[in-house]
């Protein structure tokens, strides 16, 4: 893994059901500090073509950074309307299954290595994440 000053700042936006993306944005800032370029949008508030609409938006202000879409899990609408969002966009990857360690890691080392590195990394992170505690 190169560790280095990249100057990609990847943004990140956070889209799931409910309130989910709003409190890990938040709880990550509680732990590592205020992110800039990473963004709340909670599917449930909003009808699908609202969710899509915002996402672009938030693409627009971008300049040509690259962006990590988190959603809450595959296949749900968060998910979809994601992916509808980022169609034909480059640079821009959709990633399910978003917990609090794979936005730490994101917050944390975001900048520090290349795009596709930082892909895996995450994914890395959120498979070592999960344990069965033995008691």
């Amino acid at each position: 893994m190169s560790e280095g000053k990249y100057s990609d700042r990847t943004a990140g936006i956070v889209v799931t059901h409910g309130k989910l993306a709003e409190e890990l944005v938040r709880t990550a800032e509680l732990i590592v500090g205020p992110q800039e370029d990473l963004y709340a949008v909670s599917g449930s508030d909003l009808c699908d073509e609202s969710v899509i609409g915002t996402i672009r938006g938030i693409l627009a202000r971008r300049k040509d950074a690259h962006v990590i879409v988190f959603v809450d899990y595959f296949g749900g609408s968060c998910c979809i309307n994601s992916v509808r969002a980022v169609e034909g966009e480059t640079g821009i990857k959709v990633m399910s299954g978003v917990n609090l360690p794979v936005l730490l890691a994101f917050a944390t080392k975001r900048g520090t290595m290349p795009f596709d590195e930082m892909i895996d990394h995450l994914i890395r992170r959120g498979r070592e994440s999960l344990k069965v505690i033995d008691l």
